[in-house]
């Protein structure tokens, strides 16, 4: 007698939820978050601290939670630390400018090359069509390790959308409209 075992390897993705999207949205239903991932001193070293060079990766995060569709998005990022902006995933700045671009006086991003984020009603809570992950790179200048680097503001950029102001304020804002 011959057994044989055949093993099936796989795994599963999930998109990981902002912990205060279970918290009830204030406005409209939509969800912006801002985490600062990592962050590290780059070259050329700087006698002054304020302009030491320093990469920063962070994710901004919109979450569609509302009952309609989230058409077009675009999002404010009030950038504060004199940023180089190098590279989004799945975004662009809405003016058009390619990258690296400097955004130290804040940005517009829009949805790319996905603009529209779905309802859960119509994509029976597939949070990779509700939600958009923008990865952002970068340098900033003087907010050294383990220091993060966080925006000043942010808010939806599409009418009819007010926003509440940011909370948690430490290594992420979440902010609700």
């Amino acid at each position: 007698m011959v057994i044989v075992f055949i093993f099936l390897s796989f795994s599963l993705t999930f998109i990981s939820i902002p912990t205060t999207l279970s918290q009830p949205p204030t406005c409209n239903g939509i969800s912006i978050s801002y985490t600062h991932n990592s962050g590290f001193q780059i070259p050329p070293t700087a006698t002054n601290s304020g302009d030491q060079p320093y990469n920063f990766q962070s994710t901004l995060t919109l979450t569609n939670a509302a009952a309609d569709r989230l058409n077009s998005w675009r999002v404010f990022v009030g950038f504060q630390h004199r940023e180089v902006l190098v590279s989004a995933s799945n975004a662009v700045l809405a003016d058009g400018t390619s990258f690296p671009a400097n955004v130290s006086g804040g940005a517009v991003f829009a949805g790319f090359p996905v603009t529209d984020l779905k309802t859960a009603v119509e994509t029976a809570g597939d949070f990779n069509q509700m939600q958009a992950r923008v990865q952002l790179v970068g340098t900033q200048f003087g907010v050294a390790p383990p220091n993060a680097s966080l925006p000043a503001n942010m808010y939806l950029v599409n009418d009819g959308f007010l926003c509440s102001t940011p909370s948690d304020p430490g290594m992420n804002i979440y902010l609700f409209t």
